[in-house]
C-alpha cells in the first residue's frame, strides 16, 4: 500500500513546483515588457541626477555595457513588477495550513503586502536616494575642481540596490503576520527585543547610506514605525485567535 504521508508530501512538492514556475514565468514575462520599455525605467532611475547641484556625467566602458545595462534594469523590473504574483502564490500555498477561509485572506495579505512594497521602493526614490548622492557628490576638495564621472552600471546597481532593500524592509508586517499566525512570534517577544531591534535597524541603516547621523535616522524612524506596527498586529492576531 502506498503511505498517505508519503503522498501528501509529493501532492505539496508538486504544487510547489507549479507554483515556483508561475512566479518564474511571471517574472520573464515582466522582463521581457520591462526591456520593452527599458529606456523609460532608465530615464526614470537617472532623474535624480538632475536635482543634484554637480554636473554628473554618466559613461560606460565596455562594449557590451549598454546591452548588460538593459537586461540587468529588465530582470529586476521584472522581478519588481511580479511581486504581487510572486506574494500570491506564496500565500496561495501557505495559507491553507493556517486558515480555513484562506481566500479572502489570501487578496488581502496580496494587496497589503503589494502597499508596503511599493512604498518601500516610493520611499527610496523620493528620499533616501536625492539625499545619499547630494551627500556624496557633495565630498570634493576645495584646492582643485573634481569631475565627478561614473559609470552607468555601477551608478544603477547602487540604485536598484537600495531601491529593492527599502521595498523588502518594508514587508517586516507581512513577515510579522506569517510568524505570528502560525505561533512563532508575539507581541511580548517583540516589545522584549525591541531594543535589539533598534541596534540592528542602526546597523542596516548605516549599510544602505552614508555615514552621517541623518540619512540614518531617516532609514530608522520608518522601520521602527513599521516595528511598531508589527507588534500591534501580532496582538490582533493573537488576541483573535484566543
Amino acid at each position: 500500500m502506498n503511505d498517505p504521508n508519503k503522498l501528501v508530501f509529493w501532492d505539496h512538492l508538486e504544487e510547489l513546483r507549479w507554483r515556483l514556475f508561475k512566479c518564474i514565468f511571471s517574472i520573464i514575462i515582466f522582463s521581457i515588457i520591462s526591456f520593452i520599455y527599458s529606456d523609460i525605467l532608465m530615464e526614470i532611475l537617472i532623474a535624480p541626477t538632475k536635482e543634484l547641484s554637480v554636473n554628473l556625467n554618466l559613461q560606460v566602458l565596455k562594449v557590451t555595457s549598454m546591452f548588460t545595462i538593459k537586461l540587468g534594469i529588465a530582470l529586476m523590473g521584472g522581478f519588481i513588477l511580479s511581486i504581487p504574483i510572486v506574494i500570491f502564490q506564496f500565500w496561495q500555498f501557505v495559507s491553507p495550513a493556517i486558515e480555513d477561509n484562506y481566500t479572502v485572506q489570501v487578496i488581502g495579505i496580496v494587496l497589503f503586502s503589494s502597499i508596503f512594497f511599493f512604498s518601500g521602493l516610493s520611499f527610496a526614490y523620493t528620499i533616501i536616494i536625492p539625499y545619499t548622492l547630494s551627500f556624496f557628490t557633495s565630498m570634493t576638495f576645495e584646492n582643485f575642481p573634481v569631475n565627478y564621472n561614473y559609470t552607468l552600471d555601477g551608478y544603477l546597481s547602487y540604485i536598484l540596490w537600495l531601491i529593492l532593500s527599502c521595498g523588502l524592509l518594508f514587508q517586516l508586517p507581512v513577515v510579522t503576520f506569517f510568524f505570528s499566525k502560525i505561533g512563532l512570534l508575539t507581541p511580548s517577544f517583540l516589545r522584549h527585543y525591541r531594543k535589539y531591534i533598534f541596534v540592528f535597524f542602526l546597523i542596516i541603516s548605516a549599510i544602505l547610506t552614508p555615514p552621517d547621523p541623518l540619512s540614518q535616522i531617516l532609514i530608522v524612524i520608518p522601520l521602527m514605525i513599521l516595528y511598531e506596527f508589527s507588534i500591534f498586529m501580532s496582538w490582533l492576531i493573537h488576541r483573535n485567535s484566543s
